[in-house]
């Protein structure tokens, strides 16, 4: 088709009309289309500063928008100082007040659209964050960016496994967190990039051993989505997987024309133990998903025994199509009869972030643990690696340029100064050791209050002024002889909640501050008191060790056996070998935790000589029909539990009807027909209030 001439009528097979497209030039609101796009937690950040201004304005009578824009800076003083009192005791950092004065910039940029703030308010604010720093004694000095080494998220996936006091809601979470942190490990990423890979994402394929070897390599590929952005989304980056038995030495990165970049990360051959294989938890997540589009693929058995056809070089194993969106990480959701995982829902990192931090407390580690920990770590491996240049670590992390990585990612741990000094050979293991978080690790750190100072807490003036004000709240209640629930949508119920909320927050603001003024005292004095006992003659204490025996499930104890398993000399024993540690972890994403109920110690310990805490196969079959007065119908239906979860029995009728209706009956539609749990019942009924009455009359349980 010949080209069209300058100023030749164009053929009109648009949707709209010109007048459409002259009305939308007349009516465009620039201010509104013309602001960028930021990230989920920059805006999060400005609404939050937006809400602040307001507030202030509201409490000062003034005009937010004429306030804002004519903004000086007496303003901006008297502001920030109201701020940081709203604020006490989570903003306690200097350099915080030039993230709310950077984001309170383009609060101003999106409300009246001025672009430009007067250089002499520019220079002033330095002083004036000087000043509140002074005036208000905020930290000065950086917050503290721990690395973690390899070695250190050995001893968190340890803890994860083997300590009683790891308990999850189901533990397919058990599983997810474990494969979080090697992914985080190996590769560097953000957790939101992380938490967002989806089904659509991974790509599982056999390939020819270079080696020559008969079994071929499963190559695991995934495309991480959602990095962090800016106007823009990032390329997308993919990592490659390889379960090989090939020599360590084979490492290989490769860059495509498609903007990706893809990483090939061998396994060591002879690996002591699989706890720290990312391959053994992703097959083992798939599995237990039947995520494979092959039907009879059902198995780790399977997937180790299929071969290449000849003149070829791969074997794809896809995955279901109609499994594309769903997220690899996924939450818990309620349903009436237990916990299940969602088929649609993304993990949260407002969960991920808890349980991290929880596992290194558990471990013993003195600072905290988190997804930036592992990223930190990452970064420094690459930045130390012979292999690796700066240009290709700055694309692993997504970093514009290196002065990124050296202002918030490289360790203040300098190396070996004096070998280089003195010319001597560097000791580099020593230093890696001295590092790590590993080396904080002390079983004995305070982790909680105790009763004694619990009760100094609750004694502190203030806590007890607003503990007296939420009193007379709740009698006012009871003089109106109305419940809490029902007083909802009332201006007495708003009053309640704001007092309540206030209590709570104050009283953990207290708290917080009491266990690291705990912590700073035992990390000063132990080690005093541990070096006189050693001078006075005393033994040495021995650390508790993780509790490694007494777990509510078998399957528990089979994980941790094959994941522990010592390496095999030949290819067939450690195909076994892996088959073993997947299987073992399919079997445990399907067990769940006890709900409704917290769980005592006894109930977590079994005798040492006991080989098996799971219900036998024929434990639904042997049930009575007649349950015990107290026991949950729901909870004996649920295979998914252990047997002592199963059987257990409430104190009082009480305490069966407040887990039956909070646990089990609100998950339950309104009006929508219920099957009785019980195992030996298949009886339909109408609804909840038939389901209690059948309980009753059949199972003989009240609720």
């Amino acid at each position: 088709m010949a080209p069209r001439k300058y100023g030749q009528a164009m053929v009109h097979t648009m949707e709209h009309s010109p007048e459409y497209y002259q009305q939308m030039e007349d009516d465009l609101n620039v201010l509104e289309f013309t602001q960028r796009v930021y990230g989920k937690g920059s805006e999060n950040m400005l609404s939050l500063v937006k809400n602040f201004w307001y507030q202030y304005c509201q409490f000062t009578k003034k005009n937010p928008l004429a306030t804002l824009e004519g903004i000086s800076i007496n303003v901006l003083y008297a502001f920030f100082d109201w701020l940081l009192r709203e604020r006490k005791g989570s903003l306690a950092a200097a350099s915080s007040l030039q993230t709310y004065w950077n984001a309170l910039c383009l609060v101003r940029k999106q409300e009246t659209g001025c672009h430009q703030i007067d250089p002499l308010i520019k220079s002033q604010m330095h002083g004036v964050r000087q000043q509140l720093a002074i005036a208000h004694n905020l930290r000065k000095d950086k917050k503290k960016k721990p690395v973690l080494h390899a070695e250190d998220e050995f001893e968190l996936l340890k803890t994860l496994y083997i300590s009683t006091e790891t308990t999850f809601p189901h533990e397919r979470y058990r599983v997810q967190l474990a494969l979080v942190m090697q992914l985080a490990g190996i590769t560097g990423n953000r957790p939101s990039a992380l938490l967002s890979v989806r089904y659509q994402h991974i790509k599982v394929t056999l390939l020819e051993d270079p080696g020559g070897g008969e079994q071929p390599r499963v190559l695991i590929e995934i495309v991480f989505h959602h990095t962090k952005d800016y106007l823009g989304e990032k390329d997308a980056y993919g990592f490659l997987f390889h379960i090989v038995f090939a020599p360590a030495s084979d490492y290989f990165a490769v860059a495509n024309g498609r903007g990706r970049n893809e990483f090939g990360i061998p396994d060591v051959p002879n690996e002591p133990c699989l706890l720290l294989c990312p391959h053994i938890t992703m097959l083992a997540l798939l599995f237990a998903d039947q995520a494979f589009a092959a039907p009879s693929l059902t198995s780790p058995e399977q997937l180790f025994r299929l071969r290449i056809a000849p003149g070829q070089k791969q074997l794809p194993v896809p995955l279901k199509e109609e499994m594309a969106e769903r997220p690899l990480f996924r939450r818990c959701k309620n349903t009436v009869g237990s916990i299940q995982i969602s088929e649609e829902q993304a993990l949260a990192d407002t969960t991920l972030r808890p349980q991290m931090t929880n596992l290194g407390i558990i471990t013993g580690m003195e600072l905290p643990t988190g997804p930036y920990t592992f990223r930190r770590g990452n970064g420094q491996a690459l930045d130390n690696s012979s292999e690796i240049t700066d240009a290709q670590r700055n694309i692993i992390l997504q970093h514009h340029n290196s002065s990124v990585f050296q202002k918030n990612y490289a360790s203040r741990y300098m190396p070996d100064t004096q070998a280089a000094y003195r010319g001597l050979k560097p000791q580099t293991a020593l230093m890696r050791v001295a590092s790590g978080m590993s080396r904080t690790i002390d079983p004995r750190r305070p982790r909680r209050l105790n009763l004694a100072q619990q009760a100094e807490v609750d004694r502190h003036p203030e806590v007890r002024l607003l503990r007296r004000r939420l009193k007379s709240l709740l009698q006012t209640f009871r003089d109106q002889k109305r419940s809490i629930a029902s007083m909802k949508g009332t201006l007495l119920y708003d009053h309640y909640r704001q007092a309540y909320q206030a209590h709570r927050n104050l009283k953990r603001r207290y708290e917080k501050a009491l266990l690291t003024e705990v912590k700073e005292r035992y990390k000063k004095e132990q080690p005093v008191i541990d070096i006189q006992r050693q001078l006075k003659g005393f033994p040495v204490v021995e650390q508790e060790a993780l509790q490694a025996a007494g777990y509510v499930f078998a399957e528990r104890v089979h994980a941790i056996d094959a994941l522990f398993n010592f390496a095999t000399s030949s290819t067939e024993q450690e195909c076994r070998r892996r088959v073993t540690a997947i299987t073992a972890l399919i079997a445990l994403c399907k067990k769940q935790e006890s709900q409704g109920f917290r769980r005592r110690r006894a109930d977590i310990k079994v005798k040492e000589e006991q080989t098996s805490v799971s219900p036998p196969p024929s434990l639904s079959e042997t049930l009575p029909v007649e349950c015990k007065a107290t026991q949950c119908i729901f909870c004996l239906g649920n295979e998914d539990l252990s047997a002592a979860d199963r059987l257990k029995t409430f104190a009082a009728r009480g305490d069966l009807k407040k887990h039956f209706h909070r646990k089990h009956l609100r998950h339950h539609l309104e009006g929508q027909p219920i099957a009785c749990p019980h195992p030996r019942c298949d009886v339909m009924l109408n609804g909840v209030m038939h389901l209690q009455n059948h309980a009753e009359v059949v199972h003989k349980t009240r609720t």
